[in-house]
């Protein structure tokens, strides 16, 4: 496996690519995150899998792209598998994965299981592990984002780093890789670009599934003043104002919520709208 490789992006060191894969799998949590090599290892028993994730936890970055930057390509050992890890953000770790590690594009791009949910317009845009599924759609790779919703109360005694701790996550494995089962060679609509699932703590492969769409609230206040600092804190989500077919009521009656994505960022009522308005005032 790949070790220690420089991509000075300068003057790009060409070396070694693989020249088939099924899936490239990634995450924003960073390679050591229990949430990582449970998928890793179910996907790894049918499909051929080559896993590049950030070195540390990257969460909050969004699709971000690390720019004028020089990664050098490090690997770490996971159980039986070898991991290909960067200092970058997700995203940079698909760019990477598709353009560096695979020689063709593999059939799927997944990125997770993310500790937590990734509900709503806010989060989804700001989620690394969905923002690594957008860089694989950009690039014409279609992609599944997966994440398990874990309660707040049960996060706090929870070590995502200790590998004791990789069965909370296997019920989500074996739900995301069914998802991919079902979905590497499917026909798909043109109008879907991600797909992102979130796992109730809980469910199982017999729980519920809603297709649903974001719920669409502002998350409030984010950063809170601790003396002379303004420090991050994860918002909360309200559990009010709980509209059918979004993905917070799905998740809040414990079903399994897969929303399909779409990144055409205009709809047609809107663009419809905007060329009428300036018609008759421009």
């Amino acid at each position: 496996m790949l070790e220690n490789i420089k991509l000075i992006y300068e003057n790009i060191e060409i070396f070694d690519t693989i020249a088939s894969m099924d899936i490239l799998l990634t995450n924003d949590d960073g390679y050591s995150s229990i949430g990582f090599y449970p998928l890793l290892e179910k996907l790894s028993k049918k499909f051929k899998v080559s896993a590049i994730a950030p070195n540390a936890q990257k969460s909050w970055v969004g699709k971000s792209i690390t720019a004028h930057a020089k990664f050098e390509l490090g690997s770490a050992k996971a159980g039986k598998f070898i991991i290909n890890t960067i200092e970058g953000t997700p995203a940079d770790c698909v760019q990477i994965g598709l353009y560096h590690l695979l020689k063709n594009p593999p059939k799927l791009v997944i990125s997770g299981i993310n500790i937590g949910e990734n509900i709503g317009h806010g989060r989804i845009l700001s989620s690394g592990t969905i923002g690594a599924a957008m860089e694989a759609a950009i690039d014409g790779v279609r992609s599944i984002a997966s994440s398990l919703c874990i309660p707040h109360d049960v996060q706090k005694h929870i070590n995502f780093f200790d590998k004791k701790n990789y069965y909370i996550f296997e019920d989500a494995a074996k739900i995301t890789f069914k998802l991919a089962e079902m979905l590497i060679n499917a026909k798909l609509d043109k109008q879907i670009d991600v797909i992102s699932i979130n796992i109730p703590y809980g469910a199982t492969i017999d729980s519920p599934i809603e297709i649903t769409r974001p719920f669409k609230e502002p998350y409030g206040q984010l950063f809170f003043k601790q003396e002379n600092l303004l420090v991050h804190a994860n918002p909360t989500i309200d559990i009010k104002n709980l509209k059918i077919g979004t993905d917070l009521k799905a998740i809040s009656e414990g079903k399994i919520s897969v929303t399909p994505i779409n990144l055409d960022l205009v709809s047609q009522d809107s663009a419809d709208f905007l060329k009428e308005t300036i018609k008759k005032n421009w």
